[in-house]
């Protein structure tokens, strides 16, 4: 296990407990793939900010590593601190770079921040007067940060933060006519990661 964190003038900044990799699956089997795999984050090996099990989950790495052995058909997971949740990548092409090696570049799904089952924990969670709870989502392409602004913070911010990818990339319409100047962009908007597929 790897621990990491830092503090810096009095501040305490997020700790991750990173997996190795090393391990037995069966006896005299090494596994490695588990590298880099976050095991908790602050002290914790889930999340109790949104509504459901799923949306709570810290699946992945940090980002800055992968496992080794990459597939063309995983879903490549890391788990991203501000804005409070995992996200994935799938298998969108091979480049090759400048030192001639292939790598296999994976790109945020089209859905990643849709209003959908598989996000639907994700949305706000409100009290209505009969005291029942309510789920709010937000259009496609926005996700919300209420939840996730305060989360081991002392700070106090009054209003809600909405993100989204550059530009409203993959946004609803609605939201795109909204804002003037938005002109999404695949090629130049789009999150990506380009994985050496041997080593990670």
């Amino acid at each position: 296990m790897i621990c990491r964190s830092f503090q810096v003038d009095s501040i305490a900044y997020d700790t991750f407990l990173v997996s190795s990799g090393l391990g037995d699956n069966t006896p005299g089997i090494e596994r490695v793939d588990p590298a880099g795999t976050i095991e908790r984050f602050n002290h914790l090996t889930s999340l109790s900010i949104w509504s459901d099990q799923y949306a709570n989950m810290i699946n992945g790495t940090d980002g800055t590593m992968w496992h080794p052995n990459a597939t063309k058909d995983e879903r490549t997971y890391a788990f991203i601190p501000d804005i409070c949740r995992s996200i994935y990548l799938t298998f969108n092409e091979t480049q090759r770079n400048v030192a001639d090696i292939d790598l296999y570049r994976y790109t945020l799904p089209h859905t990643i921040f849709s209003n959908s089952t598989e996000n639907r924990g994700f949305c706000m969670n409100d009290t209505t007067p009969n005291n029942t709870y309510e789920l709010h989502c937000l259009p496609d392409g926005l996700f919300t940060q209420a939840s996730c602004q305060h989360f081991g913070s002392n700070l106090n911010v009054p209003l809600s933060i909405i993100a989204s990818n550059p530009h409203f990339l993959d946004a609803d319409p609605i939201v795109l006519n909204a804002v003037v100047g938005m002109r999404p962009n695949d090629a130049i908007h789009r999150s990506f990661a380009d994985i050496e597929p041997t080593t990670g």
